[in-house]
């Protein structure tokens, strides 16, 4: 802590103080979950002066009840550092009363289990065609090859959005995900919105022309007996854009890399598929990959620490999920878990993931799919593994190889 009393404000104890970054800390590149699991023996709840200070939580239940108590924390700002002049995402930096009927938008006419029932055929068809394009290679860096353009593509059609502009929107996904200073994050927020504006105006001209299942239903949404102006699509479609892609993306790579390293685990599923729906959950608990903030709205004890107003507290999913208080034996990756269900990759409360139907069933038809094509699967030994940390704790490199 030397040299760190002069960032710490006053009604920060000093034993509550840690040193950590989860940005910029070269161990979040190389072992990650080993800087993660060395949180387990600090405070339930401590503070780091790093990236401007904020507080972190390091307890599954704690991290869950902040995501609950929208009394005491705020949405209004969800990442750590802030990115100055970012917009509000619609409803993602909402708070009760404005937050629900927005959410009702989406729960009832975008992401149900009902309204993306027909999206089952399209994602295990881009999938298809990747095995059958790849799969003779023999080996691949899965990141750029597969877990990156996959959930564009299906997100792509789901918006009727070209699907040459993938590669477009990468810089920008990436540009708010991991900005190297501020002033990229929010240039990406600013660029990406003026693109959504333009065409979301242009859309909104020519209703007649729209495709797929969601503009449709912004353009036919109401609020409070009125339409939603087109600074509330853009905001509400740059939240779905940006919630939709990196985040899967990074989930893809840390589940390929498990069972590319563990050919046991892998054989249940093929042994057994039925086991693919609880294996998720439990890779979902144990490789988290949300840093997620939380903004104190006015001056509160919570847990018996003192936290002002405007202060910014972490709920890291990664952390959560390997709380040895929550989950026997965290590290250990556990089909038949009992206690997996517990886990908060999605989040919890009124600002839970709204896209976690989605996600799981992305995750769902790429094991279905690609284990029985991929037999052999490994990690080429010496092959390097890249990660990378900000709002999602990812995998920018993961080079496999199978028997061919």
């Amino acid at each position: 802590m030397s040299g760190a009393a002069e960032h710490i404000p006053a009604h920060v104890p000093l034993e509550r103080v840690v040193r950590f970054d989860f940005r910029r800390d070269p161990r979040m590149r190389t072992d990650p979950w080993g800087l993660i699991r060395s949180l387990s023996d600090k405070p339930d709840i401590f503070y780091t002066p790093e990236l401007g200070g904020y507080w972190v939580a390091t307890r599954n239940d704690i991290i869950a009840e902040t995501f609950r108590r929208h009394d005491l924390f705020s949405n209004q700002s969800v990442s750590i550092p802030r990115i100055p002049g970012a917009i509000a995402l619609i409803p993602n930096n909402y708070d009760p009363p404005e937050h629900g009927p927005y959410r009702k938008i989406l729960a009832q006419k975008m992401f149900s289990p009902r309204v993306l029932g027909s999206l089952e055929d399209d994602a295990r068809q881009l999938v298809r065609d990747w095995a059958d394009a790849t799969v003779p290679l023999g080996a691949c860096d899965f990141v750029p090859s597969f877990a990156q353009p996959m959930p564009v593509d299906l997100f792509l059609r789901m918006m009727d959005l070209p699907l040459d502009r993938r590669d477009m929107f990468m810089p920008w996904v990436r540009g708010v995900f991991r900005p190297q200073t501020p002033e990229e994050g929010t240039a990406a927020f600013r660029d990406l919105a003026a693109y959504f504006g333009q065409w979301l105006a242009e859309r909104a001209a020519n209703p007649g022309e729209v495709g797929g299942h969601m503009l449709p239903a912004m353009l036919e949404a109401e609020v409070d007996g009125r339409k939603l102006t087109l600074e509330e699509m853009v905001s509400i479609w740059m939240m779905l854009f940006l919630g939709g892609l990196d985040t899967v993306t990074a989930q893809m790579t840390h589940v390929m890399r498990f069972l590319a390293e563990n050919p046991g685990h892998r054989q249940q599923l093929l042994d057994d598929p039925a086991l693919i729906k609880p294996a998720i959950e439990e890779l979902l608990r144990r490789f988290g990959i949300a840093n997620i903030a939380r903004m104190v709205r006015t001056d509160c004890d919570y847990h018996g620490v003192a936290m002002k107003a405007g202060d910014m507290i972490l709920c890291s999913t990664p952390i959560a999920g390997l709380d040895p208080a929550a989950f026997n034996d965290p590290e250990t990756v556990d089909f038949a878990r009992s206690e997996a269900g517990k886990h908060v990759g999605f989040g919890a409360g009124i600002h839970i993931c709204p896209g976690a139907y989605l996600a799981r069933l992305e995750l769902r038809v790429m094991l279905e799919e690609l284990l029985p094509r991929l037999p052999g699967l490994h990690v080429p030994a010496g092959a390097m593994v890249e990660v990378s940390s900000g709002g999602t704790l990812s995998l920018t490199t993961l080079p496999l190889a199978w028997k061919a």
